[in-house]
Formats: structure tokens, C-alpha cells, sequence
């Protein structure tokens, strides 16, 4: 049976996850943090919701860094793999990590299925949430505050560390969120059952990275 790839199990997850969600979410496939790293798909709404990928030919190897980065940024945090990685992911999985396998049957079809749902994580950096914004965002926000005094000239770290300062996490969840869903920045990409536009390699901000895919429900 050929290996399960990233690519379908990208399909499945969006088939299975995300077109079930509410209309208004925003879904990014290819989603950067900063400069720490990048995780396969991230869905924002209320919460922010990040998924990531291991195909047949992946391997663990970079999970454990990537489960500190992603969980500093996102209320959920979901490992998705095949059958060859559920074994090795119960065990290094972090808890309150949800858990699911998308595997190929003898018909050829793929299969998601769900192992352990997602908990929210209590341990998030307020600071890591903050740089997703970008620095004309940041202002806006520390602006609609009264709190942008003596930093308009600020760096966008610095807008972030203020940021990150004087707003609770809800506070400043629902501010990052409203940004990105308000983005036009976004590069928009086909849907992954129209096929994966190509992206540019890392190095670059998640103003050029990251891609918006528009909802098809209904």
C-alpha cells in the first residue's frame, strides 16, 4: 500500500476539521510564528486552533521543539499522523495535546480518526502571541488602548513586548484574532482538493508565508 502523504493527509484533515467549522474562521495552511517556527495548518476564530502533519515520510524528530512553539501560540494544538507514528506519538505527546491518524484503507480512501481531543492549554506565552501581529497592527491596537504612548517609533518586538504588557490573554487573543481575519495581506491559494499552490521557502514573515483559503460552505 503506498505511503500516506502530507499532502493527503493536509485533504483529509481539511475535509474532516475545518469545512466543519464555523463560517467565519480563517484557515492557514503554512502558518509562521515568528521567527521559531512553522506549523501545517492553523484555523483562527474565537480560538486559535493549530494542527500538525506527520506523513508516512516524516519523522518525530523535530516534535518535541515544535510542541514548545506552537503551544506558546495556540489555545488547541492537534498532532495529526498515520498508523506508522501513532505508537512513538503516545508517548512524547505532551498532555493536554489532542491526538489524531488519517490512514489509507484497502479501497484507497483515507481515513481520519480522532485518538484524543485537544484540551485547552493554560501555559501560553503571551508575548509569542503578540508577535504574530504585524507592527502597524500592534500600534493599532496599543492606539485603541490609550497605551501607544512613546512607542510609535517603537520596533514591531517592542510594540509586541507592550503589547504582551498591559492586555490578559483573552484580551489580547481577541485582538490578535481580529487582525488576521482582517488581513488583506493573505495570499490567497487554491482549496487542497483544487490543488496546493506553491510557497516560498522559510526565511520570510508570515506576511508572505502564510496562505488564506477561502471558505466554499454554504
Amino acid at each position: 500500500m503506498a505511503p500516506v502523504t502530507e499532502l493527503e493527509i493536509r485533504s483529509a484533515v481539511h475535509e474532516a476539521v475545518v469545512r466543519d467549522g464555523p463560517l467565519h474562521e480563517l484557515v492557514i495552511d503554512e502558518f509562521v510564528i515568528g521567527e521559531r517556527g512553522r506549523i501545517d495548518i492553523a484555523v483562527i476564530g474565537d480560538h486559535l486552533f493549530g494542527y500538525e502533519l506527520k506523513s508516512d515520510l516524516d519523522t518525530l524528530t523535530r516534535l518535541p521543539r515544535q510542541m514548545d512553539v506552537f503551544g506558546d501560540v495556540f489555545d488547541y494544538c492537534t498532532l495529526v499522523v498515520t498508523s506508522r507514528h501513532l505508537p512513538k506519538a503516545r508517548q512524547v505527546l505532551k498532555r493536554g495535546w489532542g491526538l489524531a491518524v488519517v490512514d489509507r484503507t484497502s479501497e484507497d480512501t483515507l481515513v481520519y480518526r480522532q485518538v484524543r481531543r485537544a484540551q485547552q492549554r493554560q501555559s501560553r506565552d503571551n508575548l509569542a502571541l503578540a508577535r504574530l501581529l504585524w507592527r502597524d497592527e500592534a500600534l493599532r491596537a496599543l492606539d485603541a488602548l490609550g497605551a501607544s504612548g512613546g512607542y510609535r517609533s517603537r520596533t514591531r518586538d517592542e510594540l509586541a513586548e507592550r503589547l504582551a504588557a498591559v492586555t490578559e490573554r483573552d484580551q489580547l487573543r481577541a485582538i490578535v484574532t481580529s487582525a488576521l481575519t482582517g488581513r488583506q495581506g493573505w495570499r490567497v491559494a487554491k482549496e487542497p482538493h483544487e490543488g496546493v499552490a506553491t510557497s516560498p521557502h522559510g526565511g520570510v514573515s508570515s506576511r508572505f508565508l502564510a496562505r488564506r483559503f477561502l471558505s466554499q460552505r454554504r
